[in-house]
């Protein structure tokens, strides 16, 4: 499921599977469940959805969430997996704002 997204490819981590893009690490696969890189306001909502499911994992100060896969529909797995991915994916730098006049439209002050 996660080697279809864009971009992905599996590494060995700590000697489980994992899967990352470019930028990072989004998905594990864990004896103990599917660790899943979201959002602090996804991962709330879930663990409050159903803490069962989405089990709250404590690694420091950070909760991450462990997926109970066998608990969870194929269809919402995949669209979580894909919602990992696309929040692992670089941000785009955008130059300048748009709308904001470039280095060659500005006019220097005095001259």
């Amino acid at each position: 499921m996660a080697l279809a997204l864009d971009g992905v490819t599996e590494i060995d981590h700590w000697g489980r599977p994992a899967f990352r893009t470019k930028k990072r690490i989004f998905a594990v696969i864990r004896s103990d469940g599917l660790y899943l890189h979201l959002p602090e306001e996804r991962k709330e909502f879930l663990f409050a959805a159903a803490p069962t499911i989405f089990v709250k994992y404590m690694w420091g100060r950070t909760a991450n969430v462990i997926v109970q896969t066998g608990r969870v529909p194929e269809k919402d797995l995949a669209s979580l997996m894909r919602e990992a991915h696309a929040y692992a994916l670089p941000q785009k730098k955008h130059s300048r704002l748009v709308g904001a006049p470039s280095k060659m439209t500005r006019k220097r002050k005095g001259g």
